[in-house]
């Protein structure tokens, strides 16, 4: 067909002579486009190609440059502050016409003689369309850095507090809110132009757009509901026990022993172990001189009183039924608790440990006014279940009356060093009720006191006085006396 064309143009140009070569040539030099010729509903027919190249690559451009203009998002509706904008083409927008460009660039390129044999032949396309290309990478990130931290508040979490009334109190969480990246892209995408007519996006003229930036609430982690599920629901229990007759640097121990307990938080089946609390207290206030048991005998050391606190806490698990991992009474009598309701701590001998077998959490609290301590429970125990403590005393051990020497006393009189008293063996009971009715009686571990003698100071020559009482005492230095048990 080509060579049909052409052999029809060199018979017209020989038989037309050189006058209607001059005309075919002048007419291949004009590169005008047709008058047809459109790209993206764009006309750019009548014009050269180098010119409809340099219009169209300016449309695009403008379209390009259309900014988008963010508006915050207010309860009903929107708010009329702008923030800041961006163009489409910042946002990773790319507005393409390849096909037009490359078709032009070859009318562009053609010579004369090829400008004929087309215009002879006809333009096989005059109408081109344009597409759109999006780097979602790109735009996701611009979204967020220009919309992002502009908008938005952050999430409220709930709060639970324990007021003075040991009442569990809640604040309520707030609700954040942050800017929904996918859905303004999906927005910001709609405002893509589909035709390079009349310039402006969309062909309207348009230079910029208004968009209402979208929102997602955000749930705060911590929320009520969250909290409540935890399971501290109440105050379940409370013990106090008294230290009136305590000296400075006991009640000292007493008191830093409470503060390190305060608000130990246990989860469900968690072990509880008293070690970590004697340490922190030391760690953190440090312990002073008080009376501590070593070998029986009470004697002067430091920490003494750090017993009272595990004590304390121990008759509080009790009354609401936690599993007692390990425990064991002083060696002798304490005069806090009733026998058998002590628990004794001695460093690297003997724990106190429990289990939170309440299956929710279970926070520990403790105040301390007017030297008596008090230990509170706080967490999930059915209203109608109730525990109580009996202890039966199984034996009774009196104590012996001991004499020493003491050459400054006269023949026949005595001092009493130290009273005596009695030792116990004590059965402790765990008793369980449901709705008031008895359903359960658990033996607790066995506690044995020794007796502590009665030390009397008589003069050498009284007949009283044993050969062996006369041997001077062991050192009292509790480093060197085995378990130190500070009462």
């Amino acid at each position: 067909m080509k060579k049909g064309w052409i052999f029809a143009i060199v018979f017209m140009l020989l038989t037309a002579g050189a006058g209607a070569a001059g005309a075919a040539y002048y007419y291949g030099k004009d590169n005008r486009l047709p008058q047809e010729f459109t790209v993206g509903g764009f006309q750019v027919g009548g014009l050269t190609a180098s010119a409809a190249l340099e219009q169209i690559q300016a449309r695009i451009a403008e379209l390009e440059d259309t900014r988008v203009v963010g508006l915050p998002s207010v309860p009903n509706g929107t708010s009329d502050r702008k923030l800041a904008s961006r163009t489409l083409k910042q946002l990773g927008m790319k507005l393409m016409a390849d096909d037009a460009q490359s078709a032009l660039e070859q009318h562009r390129d053609r010579g004369w003689w090829d400008r004929v044999v087309q215009r002879v032949k006809g333009e096989t396309n005059v109408s081109y369309d344009v597409s759109v290309k999006w780097d979602d990478t790109v735009l996701e990130r611009e979204l967020w850095q220009t919309w992002g931290s502009a908008v938005g508040v952050a999430p409220k979490n709930a709060k639970r507090k324990i007021n003075s009334q040991d009442e569990v109190v809640y604040t309520p969480e707030i609700p954040g809110t942050h800017l929904d990246v996918p859905g303004l892209a999906g927005l910001v995408k709609k405002l893509a132009p589909v035709s390079l007519a009349n310039g402006g996006s969309g062909g309207t003229g348009v230079k910029s757009h208004n968009v209402a930036l979208p929102m997602v609430v955000k749930a705060p982690p911590v929320t009520v509901a969250s909290l409540k599920a935890e399971g501290i629901e109440r105050k379940i229990t409370e013990f106090t026990t008294s230290f009136a007759t305590s000296a400075a640097g006991r009640s000292h121990n007493v008191t830093v022993t409470a503060m390190a307990l305060n608000n130990t938080l246990l989860k469900p089946d968690e072990v509880f172990g008293y070690g970590k609390i004697v340490d922190k207290a030391d760690k953190v206030y440090g312990y002073r001189e008080a009376p501590v048991i070593v070998k029986g005998k009470l004697t002067p050391g430091i920490g003494g009183g750090i017993c009272q606190v595990s004590s304390t806490l121990y008759n509080a698990i009790l009354q609401v039924g936690l599993d007692v991992v390990e425990r064991r009474n002083h060696s002798l009598v304490v005069h806090y608790l009733p026998p058998g309701l002590d628990a004794t701590f001695a460093d690297g001998y003997v724990n106190f440990r429990f289990r939170n077998s309440t299956g929710k959490q279970l926070l520990i609290r403790t105040e301390v006014h007017d030297k008596h301590l008090t230990v509170k429970l706080f967490g999930t125990l059915p209203d109608n279940v109730s525990y109580q403590t009996e202890t039966e005393q199984i034996k009774v051990v009196e104590p012996r009356i001991k004499y020493v020497g003491n050459p400054t006393l006269k023949l026949g009189t005595q001092q009493r060093l130290q009273k005596g008293e009695p030792g116990y063996v004590v059965d402790t009971y765990r008793v369980k009720y449901v709705d008031g009715k008895q359903v359960a009686r658990d033996k607790m571990p066995r506690s044995n006191y020794r007796a502590q003698d009665e030390l009397i100071a008589v003069h050498p020559d009284d007949p009283r006085l044993k050969p062996q009482d006369t041997t001077p005492p062991p050192s009292q230095d509790p480093t060197k006396q085995g378990p130190v048990e500070p009462v």
